[in-house]
């Protein structure tokens, strides 16, 4: 969640404290479910990748 916070903060020019702050208001909601989809997503590719990897291991 950590990395999320920190992708808005670096969106909005602003420091993660205020996103977490503002975490409930509608745009910072959006934003976040955004980021959190990137985040999930780059996640999933990376462990894609390793499994493939391992599978040329062997």
């Amino acid at each position: 969640m950590g990395e999320v916070y920190f992708r808005v903060s670096q969106h909005l020019g602003i420091v993660m404290s205020e996103v977490i702050r503002k975490k409930f208001h509608p745009d910072m909601m959006l934003l976040i479910h955004k980021y959190s989809n990137i985040v999930r997503h780059e996640y999933e590719e990376y462990q894609k990748i390793q499994k493939e990897l391992d599978k040329q291991k062997f």
